[in-house]
């Protein structure tokens, strides 16, 4: 009969395994639950101040978004290292299935964090304003971990408002950003595979089927302001000279042939090889989205609960305003969203085929 751990406790365990390695483990202590639960200390209660009771919510919302955050930025550095170390065929026919996977799990995360901002605005303006004070200089501003997952996604100093700086509280802070920043991003790990889905998978024929589709339907708008505004959108995808251009003026962020890569996939959905490479297409805009979507309810709950005062790092609502209203450089995967600009209608693209019945032994000559 084999010792249960209890009798192993006691001693040392069979194999020279010590006996409090085998102790049963206890849920408190593998959640760390007395750092975690112990760590809402509010500044309110400090002496000579007045406890606000809704500042316990305050901290734990806040403390929510970081420990979120930590997971979004550890799924999406799996991905990132999928795109950066295998290459295109491998992705396609063996990682696809992992990618979506865990960028789905993102979305869903997201969809929370979104959602919290709601839990903030519970706390009245008057209420905030009675603990607020105690709170400066320390900001959502400083948020490391968020500054972490834009540079990873791919937002770079020159998309950022330049009106505030961010400094990094300390010296392991600014070594981290400094590295997110030379790393690879998401954006510019997405732009080689959809280059190299153009190279591997027909693009140049696609290409030529679609000049060819957008010939047709400039041919079918019969008036000329028209049919010339028209073909002066078209021209923005066609002509890669004009992209380029739209590239130096920050108005693209992907190549012309990543551009192109991506308008395969989308016209080419169906095809049994192209659906989960639409499907990870879909998924970066709803990642995208949903980022904005989480700005933008935070510029409502600031203006809520502060008006027009300066936050408590120095921006407040018109800065993180400018970082949803005022630009679409916050947005990563921006040509994605845009890309529906160049679609034409399907039986435009691939015209159905004539046939012409063979004439009958009975025809008149």
């Amino acid at each position: 009969m084999s010792e249960s751990v209890s009798e192993r406790e006691a001693g040392e365990a069979p194999g020279g395994v010590q006996a409090d390695v085998l102790k049963p483990l206890e849920y408190g202590k593998y959640l760390q639950l007395d750092k975690i639960l112990g760590a809402q200390k509010r500044e309110s209660e400090k002496p000579g101040r007045s406890p606000a009771h809704d500042e316990v919510l305050f901290i734990v919302v806040h403390q929510a978004y970081e420990l979120w955050f930590k997971v979004v930025i550890w799924e999406l550095d799996s991905i990132t290292g999928i795109l950066r170390t295998c290459d295109y065929p491998d992705v396609r026919d063996n990682k696809m299935r992992l990618i979506l996977g865990r960028g789905n799990r993102i979305i869903e995360i997201l969809k929370i964090v979104v959602q919290q901002v709601k839990i903030v605005e519970t706390i009245e303006p008057q209420d905030f304003v009675d603990f607020r004070d105690w709170l400066f200089p320390a900001s959502g501003f400083q948020s490391v971990q968020f500054r972490l997952l834009e540079n990873k996604l791919g937002i770079t100093k020159g998309d950022r408002v330049q009106e505030y700086k961010f400094t990094p509280v300390c010296a392991a802070d600014e070594g981290q950003l400094s590295t997110s920043e030379t790393q690879e991003s998401l954006l510019q790990l997405v732009q080689r595979w959809l280059e190299n889905a153009y190279d591997d998978e027909g693009g140049e024929a696609f290409w030529k089927d679609y000049q060819d589709g957008v010939s047709r339907r400039l041919g079918e708008i019969a008036g000329k302001a028209k049919r010339d505004s028209t073909k002066e959108m078209f021209d923005n995808i066609l002509d890669e000279g004009k992209h380029t251009e739209l590239e130096k003026e920050g108005k693209r962020k992907l190549s012309h042939r990543a551009l192109k890569g991506a308008l395969m996939i989308t016209y080419k959905r169906d095809e049994l090889k192209f659906q989960q490479a639409y499907q990870f297409l879909r998924m970066l805009m709803d990642m995208d989205e949903l980022l904005l979507r989480w700005r933008w309810n935070h510029v409502m709950m600031v203006q809520r609960m502060l008006g027009d005062k300066p936050g408590t790092g120095g921006g407040g609502y018109k800065y993180l305003r400018s970082t949803v209203c005022d630009s679409d450089k916050y947005k990563v995967f921006l040509d994605l969203f845009n890309l529906s600009t160049f679609l034409i209608p399907t039986d435009v693209m691939y015209p159905p085929q004539t046939t012409v019945s063979a004439p009958t032994a009975n025809s008149e000559e």
